[in-house]
């Protein structure tokens, strides 16, 4: 146990993510402060990054083998009369790399960022994210960043300098959105949201475009084996169930099933860990054995 609520030392006001680094340490960082704060494999804390005003809101990726560390921003941005423009939209976004010092490293990339619906109301722009909104998913995979725009099954590898090694993916068709997939989206939305909040929520998603087409696939995570986890799309707050698993060389080497309600964050040869929700929302971390069929690596 390490941390607690505030702004010393130690502390935290807005925690956004942890994961461990190369050296086998903790990093957990905090969105609030532009810090990251790293810890032992006991939680004794051993240092600390605040990282530089630019770019702005950023989220963690992971810590890189040669000391950086990745971060994503959340939000893109554009300039000029493009600001303004309203519909449906991608606006591009960095993923960056910080020293330990805090500086700014350099840029490794820029794709497409989160899909976004803008519209006017009483002069003022109003965003919104649309039924089956894309995003930027991406992970540290064998000390290299993959990335990929959740348009179609393709995934890009890259170098922590930017430089492109390689595309991978599955031929797997992606499904067009009709009439059924934005009811079963509104349905989502609503059992989602208090009774007292869903006033006008039906016309409010009804009003935006929705996307030609469903998300390709969700969450990117990798193993200690080497291979890539690329889960399906799920509506949030619902989380995907089933995951695809590439080996190394991005071969496809089959399926996997969660339990209900579980998310992993670690994954070895014959475990998963994560963390579960029960039906009270009380969340447990929890270990499940992951038993592959013989003859898999």
């Amino acid at each position: 146990t390490a941390g607690g609520r505030g702004g010393g030392p130690g502390e935290f006001t807005g925690l956004s993510g942890l994961g461990s680094s190369p050296d086998g340490g903790v990093w957990a960082y905090d969105f609030s402060l532009r810090r990251l704060t790293w810890m032992d494999g006991s939680g004794g804390i051993t240092g600390f990054t605040t990282l530089g005003p630019l770019p702005p809101t950023l989220n963690p990726v992971g810590a890189l083998n040669d000391g950086t560390f990745l971060l994503k921003q959340l939000w893109g941005t554009r300039t000029g009369h493009e600001s303004y423009g309203e519909g449906l939209r991608r606006d591009p976004l960095a993923y960056v790399r910080f020293d330990r010092e805090g500086v700014l490293v350099d840029t490794v990339g820029t794709f497409p960022g989160r899909e976004i619906m803008v519209w006017d109301e009483d002069g003022r722009a109003v965003m919104g994210t649309p039924p089956y909104g894309r995003n930027s998913a991406a992970t540290l995979w064998q000390g290299n960043l993959v990335v990929g725009s959740q348009e179609s099954y393709e995934l890009e590898v890259l170098t922590p300098d930017g430089e492109l090694i390689r595309r991978i993916g599955l031929d797997s068709p992606v499904r067009e959105l009709g009439a059924a997939d934005l009811e079963a989206y509104i349905q989502g939305r609503l059992a989602a949201t208090p009774p007292e909040r869903r006033g006008g929520l039906r016309e409010q998603i009804e009003a935006m475009e929705m996307p030609p087409t469903h998300p390709a696939y969700g969450t990117l995570l990798s193993d200690r084996a080497g291979n890539l986890w690329v889960s399906e799309w799920a509506q949030y707050p619902q989380l995907p169930e089933r995951w695809t698993v590439l080996d190394s060389d991005g071969r496809w080497l089959g399926e996997v099933v969660m339990p209900p309600r579980f998310f992993p964050s670690d994954i070895g040869e014959d475990w998963i860990l994560g963390v579960q929700k029960d039906d009270m929302d009380v969340e447990y971390v929890v270990v499940y054995p992951l038993v592959k069929p013989t003859g898999s690596s």
